[in-house]
């Protein structure tokens, strides 16, 4: 970006946009709200939008998306629901690592992803998840080939 503006050469002449220019500016907005950054500019709005989506609401739109596309990985667990598990659990349920090292996910216990019931849900650290799904045999080439004649078969 140019050191100068050319928004409107008619107007007002360009400035330099010098170190002590950015300084004020700056303390000028310093502690001032910044409702674009949370969607908070017509909070009316948002009130009115939340208090639509009803649970029934919820639930008819997910039972539309399941019947526009009900291979989807996930209906009912978005991927906030999912972090907001992990936040709250907090560790891994196996190895009680907090997952500083190794990211905490999801993991369905039953293999169905769409039993989005809590306890058929459990968090698990990369390598825990990882192991148990090579314990099952559903990882690695053999699986990836066997999901293909499945998909291909039908």
């Amino acid at each position: 970006m140019a050191a100068t503006s050319e928004k409107c050469r008619k107007c007002k002449p360009t400035y330099q946009r010098t170190d002590e220019t950015r300084a004020r500016l700056s303390a000028c907005l310093a502690g001032k709200p910044k409702p674009w950054l949370r969607g908070l500019k017509r909070p009316k709005v948002a009130r009115k939008i939340a208090e639509w989506w009803t649970p029934e609401r919820r639930e008819a739109k997910r039972e539309e998306l399941l019947g526009r596309n009900p291979s989807a990985r996930y209906h009912g667990l978005s991927a906030r629901s999912a972090a907001r598990l992990v936040v709250r659990i907090g560790r891994c349920e196996r190895c009680q690592h907090d997952g500083t090292d190794s990211r905490l996910g999801v993991h369905h216990r039953n293999r169905d992803k769409h039993d989005q019931r809590l306890e058929n849900l459990e968090v698990l650290c990369h390598r825990c998840h990882m192991q148990e799904h090579a314990k099952a045999g559903e990882t690695g080439w053999d699986r990836y080939h066997q999901k293909r004649r499945e998909k291909a078969s039908r």
